[in-house]
């Protein structure tokens, strides 16, 4: 009987961590500290000339979707949003994609010396236009 008793308390102790460890993953802030880091880890960013806003977060298991919004810091109204897709992978939350959803602001209409990606209208690729870089 008090074998049992002890058998019962154990278990209901590694329910209750388990179910307090889903909790502290599964939460906007987890999700948050992984893309900080994801991004962190691109060389090719300047971290400094945006903010960034974890806007919404879905969890479904061991699997997440966030929308993430980058603003300029130099021009409010210029914005991309990102979604990231991250999976959960030893407690920790890991990106295993984005893709770019909408911006706003900006000059679409520029000079080709301003355009972002490709070489200047009618010359041929690989004749001197910026090539596009990573965003996230």
């Amino acid at each position: 009987m008090k074998s049992s008793k002890l058998t019962s308390i154990i278990i209901s102790a590694v329910l209750v961590a388990s179910s307090c460890n889903r909790l502290n993953t599964h939460s906007k802030a987890s999700v948050e500290r992984a893309i900080n880091t994801h991004l962190a880890e691109n060389r090719h960013l300047k971290s400094g000339s945006f903010q960034t806003r974890v806007e919404t977060v879905a969890f479904n298991g061991d699997n997440a979707d966030a929308v993430v919004r980058f603003e300029s810091r130099d021009t409010p109204n210029l914005f991309v949003e990102v979604k990231y897709g991250l999976r959960l992978e030893k407690g920790e939350w890991q990106v295993v994609s984005s893709v770019p959803m909408s911006g706003q602001g900006g000059d679409s209409h520029g000079s080709p010396q301003d355009q972002s990606f490709g070489p200047p209208p009618g010359q041929p690729a690989g004749s001197g236009g910026v090539a596009p870089q990573p965003s996230h």
